[in-house]
């Protein structure tokens, strides 16, 4: 990546820094090694685009990284009892929105258990903007004090 207010050195030799940005943003392989020690898996979607997937056992009021798709951000999240801290970090120079739907607001704490939460980013990437969806299970284990999540990612270019 330039620096800002540097020539990238791809469009000097010639190359498509936008296309050659968002293949490495998109590349499974550098999404796994980056979040391994999370338990991450990742592949590359059909028609293009990333999945990102994993599963972590978070115990109460402690905030714990989920999913991790580098250079755009990590998901952390920090179950209670009856609420849910959820912080998205972007780790990439690329203006970012973040959005979810008010059913996943009160979702956690629905007596009748917590539905699936989402929510939906948009990465302003030069060239190929980029659309994220999570979706994020939990399972609360009362016993243990802990909240097991199940969560994935999919992200795709914006036409």
């Amino acid at each position: 990546m330039a620096e800002a207010g540097g020539s990238d050195p791809r469009v000097a030799a010639g190359g498509d820094a936008p296309a050659a940005a968002v293949a490495e943003l998109l590349d499974p392989d550098r999404a796994a090694a980056a979040g391994a020690a999370l338990g991450q898996l990742a592949a590359k979607l059909p028609g293009g685009g990333l999945l990102i997937t994993a599963s972590r056992l978070i115990e109460f009021n402690v905030r714990a990284a989920i999913l991790l798709a580098p250079g755009l951000f990590r998901l952390d999240l920090t179950p209670q009892e009856e609420t849910l801290g959820l912080y998205p970090r972007p780790l990439g120079p690329y203006a970012v929105d973040w959005r979810a739907g008010e059913e996943t607001w009160d979702g956690y704490r629905d007596p009748k258990g917590p539905g699936p939460m989402e929510l939906a980013g948009r990465f302003d990437v030069p060239g190929q903007p980029l659309a994220a969806w999570i979706h994020i299970l939990s399972f609360t284990e009362r016993d243990a004090l802990a909240t097991h999540f199940v969560a994935k990612c999919e992200i795709r270019p914006i036409d």
